[in-house]
Order: C-alpha cells, then sequence, then structure tokens
C-alpha cells in the first residue's frame, strides 16, 4: 500500500506514470524540478482534507501550466499520490487532496480553452467582417464547431467540426431553426437566453451543452454565442463556438467519483457522507429529523491477522454488498468510512424506530456466514444510533455522537445497537475530562494521600495502614480513588499516577512511630494491572525504597485476584516478577479475593502473603439469620475464605468491617487482621501517628 515516499521519488514515480499514459514533458528536466517541487508540497502538507484540497488545487493547475494536458494525467497523477501518501494520511484527507487536484485541473483547462475559445472567436469575427476569403479558411480549419444563425434563429452554416458535433452533415444542418437543437439536459429558461441573444437584449452567452447524435451518442461541449449587429445597431446574425469537453468531463467525473467512493468496496466514501449530511442540514425544515447507525465488525482484526488481509478485502466487499441490499437506497446511504467501519444515513428518519430497525436488519443480515475463498467466517457489528431533528444539528456531532454509541454496544457485548443518551454521554464526557486532566493534577500537588489503619483482630494494635489517593480536583472538589482510578487504568496515566503514590507512601512511612512492642508498621499499597506489566515497575519499587530509606518488608503490595489469576504465557512476566519482589523482601496481597475467577490449584503457586477478603461478604454476614437451623450461607463463605488462606499459607484480612459484631464474627473465624470503618477511617498523614496510639489505647 503506502510506501511514504521521499520527494525525489514521488517525482520520479510521478515522471514514468506520465510517461507511461503518453504524457511525456517537452522539457525533461525543467518537468523533473516542477514535479519535485509539487511533490514536495504534497508530501509536506498537512495530513488533513482542507490542506491537502489546496495543494491539490495548486498541483492541477501547475500541471496543466506545464502542459501535462493528456486525458490520463490526472489518473495517473491521483495512483502515483495514493502509492506514495504516508499510512497515516487517511481516506478523507486523500479525498481531499484528489477532489482538489481535480478541481485545480478542470479550472486551468476551462481558463485555457476559455482563452483559446476567445482567440479563436475574435479570429472568426474578425475574418467574418475581413472578408469572405479569409473567414471561409478559418471557418474550415478550426478545430473548435462553428454556427452562424441569423436574428430569427435559423442555422445559415455550420463548419465540418460543429457537423460531426451534431452527428450530420454541413448541409442538412442548413436551415434548422436553433431551437431544434434543445436537449433533454437543457435547463428551463436556456432558450430565452437566445431569445435575448436574437433581440440585442444580451450580446454574449457562455454555457457547457449536451448534444445527442442521431446514433445515440452524447456528446458534451463549451458553447461561446455572441450577438453580431448590423451597421443598423440591430442583430444581424448569431455567432457561436462549440469546444468538445466531452472527455473531460467524464474524466472529472471519474475523479468525482474516485475522491467520493471507497476504492475498495465502492461504497460512497466518508467525504460523500459528509456532503450528503451538509445537504440535508441546509435545506432542513423544522419537523425534517435524521438517523446515522456507525457500525463496526466485531472481530474484523482477528480474520485479517489468522487469515491475511487478502481475505480480510473479501470479506469487506462483501459485508458491503450485505448492507447495501439490506437497506432501502431511496431513503439510506451506505458508506464506508475505512478499515472495518460503515455508516448508514437515514434520511428521511420518522422518528427513533426509523434508525433502530435499520440497525436490527443489518444485524440480522450479517448473521449468515460469508464464504471466502472456500472458508465460511461468521461476523456480526456493533452499531452506535443516533436519531435527532436535523434543525440545529452538525454533521460532526451527528459523527462524533454515533461513533461512542458504538463503543458503548462493544462494551455491552457486541453483535447488538446501542441509542444515543444525551445524560450517558455527558457523563462519559465528564469521564474523558477528568482521565485527561489526571496527569496535569499530579503535577499541580492536587492529589494526596490518606492511610485506613489495617488492625490486628486479636488485640487490635495497629498491624499496617494502607494508603488510599485522594483528588482535591478544582472544580468537583474532593474526588475518592472510584471516581478516577478507574479511568487512569483505561487511559494508561495509573502507571504515572501509580508511581506517585508508591514514591510519597513509602516516603511517609519511613517517619511512622512503631506499633506497641516497637514492630514497624507497614504500608499498603494497591498495584493495578497495568502497572504490573510495566517493565518498570520493579526499578520503580527498589528506587522508592531507596530513596525512602524504607526496609522491603515494610512494603507491601496490593494486587487484585483477576491480576493474578492468569495462569498462561501472558502472565507468566508479572507472576515471575512477584516471585522477585517477594524475594526481597517485599509482601504480597490478593486483593478483593472471591470477586473474580479463581483458579484455586493456581493460588498455592502465588508468592502471596495475604488474602484480602472482599468487603461484599463482610457485610452479607449481618443478613445471616440468628436462628439456629436456618443457613448461614455469608458465614460460611467466609469460613471458607478465611480456610483456603490458611491452607495456602497465607493470613486472612477482611475488609469493610463496619460494626462490632462483625469484627467477633471474624476473629472467632480465625481471621487475623481487619479494616474498616469499626476501627478507623482513613486518615491523613499527619494524624497517622495519633490514630495508633488511639488504637493502643482501644486496646488498654
Amino acid at each position: 500500500m503506502a510506501v511514504s515516499a521521499t520527494p525525489m521519488q514521488l517525482a520520479t514515480m510521478w515522471a514514468r506514470a506520465f510517461a507511461a499514459a503518453g504524457a511525456d514533458a517537452t522539457d525533461p528536466v525543467a518537468a523533473q524540478a516542477l514535479l519535485h517541487q509539487l511533490a514536495a508540497q504534497v508530501l509536506e502538507a498537512p495530513a488533513a482534507a482542507q490542506p491537502l484540497r489546496e495543494i491539490g488545487v495548486t498541483v492541477g493547475r501547475a500541471l496543466v501550466d506545464a502542459h501535462y494536458t493528456h486525458p490520463e494525467s490526472i489518473s495517473a497523477s491521483v495512483d502515483v499520490l495514493d502509492q506514495a501518501l504516508p499510512e497515516h494520511v487517511g481516506a478523507s484527507a486523500r479525498a481531499g487532496l484528489y477532489a482538489g487536484l481535480a478541481e485545480g485541473y478542470a479550472y486551468a483547462l476551462r481558463d485555457r480553452t476559455q482563452s483559446e475559445q476567445e482567440e479563436t472567436f475574435q479570429a472568426v469575427l474578425a475574418t467574418y467582417r475581413s472578408g469572405e476569403a479569409r473567414f471561409r479558411a478559418v471557418f474550415r480549419n478550426s478545430t473548435l464547431g462553428i454556427a452562424i444563425a441569423d436574428r430569427t434563429g435559423r442555422i445559415l452554416e455550420i463548419n465540418a467540426r460543429m457537423a460531426d458535433m451534431l452527428g450530420t452533415q454541413t448541409a442538412t444542418a442548413r436551415g434548422w431553426d436553433i431551437r431544434e437543437l434543445k436537449g433533454a439536459t437543457d435547463p428551463a429558461g436556456r432558450w430565452a437566453v437566445f431569445e435575448d441573444l436574437m433581440t440585442g437584449r444580451r450580446l454574449q452567452y457562455g454555457v457547457d451543452k449536451q448534444f445527442i447524435r442521431d446514433d445515440g451518442t452524447a456528446i458534451w461541449t463549451r458553447m461561446r454565442a455572441n450577438g453580431v449587429r448590423g451597421a443598423s445597431g440591430v442583430v444581424e446574425l448569431i455567432l457561436a463556438v462549440f469546444e468538445d469537453i466531452t472527455e473531460r468531463r467524464e474524466m472529472n467525473q471519474r475523479l468525482l467519483y474516485q475522491a467520493t467512493h471507497d476504492a475498495l468496496t465502492g461504497l460512497p466514501n466518508r467525504a460523500l457522507l459528509l456532503d450528503r449530511l451538509a445537504a440535508l442540514l441546509r435545506r432542513a425544515g423544522t419537523q425534517d429529523r435524521v438517523g446515522l447507525c456507525f457500525l463496526d465488525l466485531d472481530g474484523f482484526k482477528s480474520v485479517n491477522d489468522t487469515f491475511g488481509h487478502h481475505v480480510g478485502d473479501h470479506l469487506l466487499t462483501a459485508v458491503a454488498r450485505r448492507l447495501s441490499a439490506t437497506v432501502d437506497p431511496a431513503r439510506h446511504l451506505v458508506a464506508r468510512m475505512g478499515g472495518d467501519e460503515f455508516v448508514i444515513l437515514v434520511t428521511d428518519s420518522a422518528g427513533t424506530e426509523s434508525a433502530t430497525d435499520v440497525a436490527d436488519a443489518v444485524i440480522t443480515a450479517l448473521r449468515k456466514p460469508v464464504v471466502v475463498d472456500g472458508r465460511a467466517l461468521t461476523v456480526s457489528a456493533s452499531i452506535g444510533v443516533v436519531e435527532r431533528p436535523l434543525a440545529g444539528a452538525q454533521a460532526t456531532d451527528l459523527l462524533r455522537d454515533a461513533d461512542a454509541t458504538l463503543y458503548w454496544a462493544k462494551g455491552e457485548g457486541k453483535a447488538r445497537w446501542s441509542l444515543f443518551d444525551k445524560r450517558r454521554h455527558s457523563r462519559q464526557a465528564a469521564r474523558h475530562a477528568l482521565a485527561h486532566a489526571l496527569p496535569a493534577a499530579i503535577e499541580r500537588g492536587e492529589l494526596f494521600l490518606e492511610y485506613q489503619p489495617i488492625v490486628a483482630l486479636a488485640d487490635g494494635s495497629t498491624h499496617g495502614l494502607e494508603a488510599l489517593v485522594r483528588w482535591n480536583h478544582p472544580q468537583h472538589g474532593l474526588l475518592a480513588p472510584g471516581h478516577f482510578v478507574p479511568l487512569a487504568e483505561e487511559t494508561g496515566s495509573i502507571v504515572e499516577l501509580g508511581r506517585w503514590v508508591l514514591r510519597q507512601a513509602t516516603a511517609d512511612a519511613a517517619t511512622w512511630p512503631s506499633a506497641p512492642g516497637g514492630r514497624p508498621i507497614p504500608v499498603a499499597v494497591n498495584v493495578a494491572v497495568r502497572q504490573l506489566h510495566e517493565p518498570g515497575l520493579r526499578a520503580d519499587l527498589e528506587n522508592a525504597l531507596a530513596d525512602a530509606g524504607l526496609p522491603a518488608d515494610r512494603l507491601h503490595l496490593e494486587i487484585t485476584e483477576s491480576a493474578l489469576m492468569s495462569p498462561d504465557d501472558a502472565g507468566r512476566p508479572a507472576i515471575e516478577l512477584l516471585h522477585a519482589l517477594a524475594d526481597q523482601g517485599i509482601r504480597i496481597v490478593i486483593d478483593d479475593f472471591g470477586t473474580g475467577y479463581s483458579n484455586l490449584a493456581y493460588l498455592r503457586t502465588l508468592p502471596a502473603h495475604t488474602l484480602k477478603i472482599d468487603s461484599s461478604f463482610v457485610a452479607a454476614l449481618a443478613t445471616d439469620s440468628d436462628g439456629a437451623h436456618e443457613p448461614r450461607p455469608a458465614r460460611a463463605i467466609v469460613t471458607s475464605l478465611i480456610t483456603l488462606a490458611h491452607a495456602c499459607g497465607m493470613t486472612a484480612t477482611a475488609e469493610g468491617v463496619e460494626t462490632p459484631t462483625q469484627a467477633d464474627c471474624l476473629r472467632s473465624l480465625g481471621a487475623e487482621t481487619a479494616q474498616g470503618f469499626h476501627f478507623s477511617r482513613a486518615v491523613p498523614v499527619g494524624q497517622v501517628p495519633a490514630t495508633i496510639r488511639r488504637l493502643v489505647r482501644a486496646v488498654d
């Protein structure tokens, strides 16, 4: 596909393509210099539709000025540019370049033709007035069609080129009424202009006009007509000059098609979809509505990776045909946005069901396997649906909202559609803004840590403290971890956030007093899945401990069950890292145990020291019946978790303890430690010493 050529390489490719198309330059050295200059402008332009369109106009005009006017010049240029442009230049940007190229080329040819036509016209007019012999010579030898009519519209004479354009003989055309040349494509009012020419109310008129020959073939011409006044000042003749622009028009139509349609599937592309949407918005009435179904094929990447892009392309082509066959071409437009993304535009929506019915039909149509090279490939689609009034809508907003809603459908299980919801979108936008503000918040010092004691159930003394991050947001106020830590995990900023928490927590822990009996108090720090697979985690841990002067055994890493229960090649490096850290003295804690899938056989091989029982199980202890003969499922589950921890050589810590009854129950079941509001809420670092002393007094 794209080779990301240099300007010199593109210029050489361009020159060879012109030569192959029969468009050789008269001065190869000058031509190579020009093409190198144009190639540099194209390759150095921003990869966006509008800048590239403007460059395309410049390139198109320059090619005409350099006499690259062979009919295949533009097609050859498009082919070469499509190969040479870098891959990051997307479909809409390429379409902008090609549309500008066609526009600049067409306008430059028009300007040149108008100049040549004007010269010819003036020569014809001058020779007509100067004498029969000179006029006849120009009339016969002109490469343009020439027709002369009297002031009533009766054709007096046409030259051989004009006769050829009309598909008739010169003698046959004499005496025709000019009105007989009216064609089906002529707009209303065109022949009223000729009446103005014949009466002198207008002296010249130019227009593109189609003629249909007797054999049924069509020809397009560019006409320039003038009224010729006699000595009395009255129009005596109508003189018209015609240039055959059929080939150029067809070329422009081919270029327009290439600029507005997907090369692989033949469907309209993003540029044409946006143009169609813009047209709908321009003429929107107060009651008009529009719908968009933005769809993405589920699992398409695996098809490409498994069977190759050749099979993937055939699959996309088959899907495009199936989509086109599913919708009503009079009411819907199917467009390919790129990759495996398609959009269906519902142009005259009668309400939400008009769009959701299309989405249902598409999902049903794609259930049948697609056969490619003898393979039956099963494909499904996730679809984001937007339906709303046209008035006040924006094309880019419609596409953005449909695209966002598509990912709701993917997140909800794929092979389904989701309907855009403004309130949900607002929440998502707020989450997105929050996630992207997090890195700067770390730099601005808006984050801080609080510490919740982990107490020994046997005597209530402080066994450790868990570091909990808070965000003092300038607009939203104090935010708990649940508001932003999941966002940090989604966006990847959890790595930077986790590094900051680690350094701050170890530095704080180095200042804490010891527990009763002089036992040092460790700090527990949560480690996210993404951090666990980050290559620099071990170095971050070692540096944080070294800088704080904190022994390794005073750092506990809390890692969720789901992050650890992955006995496959992907999870092996993380497990090896945990073994190495445990060997250094760092203690490993399995957090939120019981909430995910547990491979119990695998659990005993982990280098873990503590198993934390999720707060949901602890909360359920309060709902167990006290009746002697009633089942106590929560107690049974907690008992089994504590037994499992002990069987694997680990201690058990219970989270979310809020009542004395829960604490007593956990103590009787054999849990060693616990944390929760019953003992203490999380406190700022400055209150840690006082909290430790308070818990000691509570024991006394």
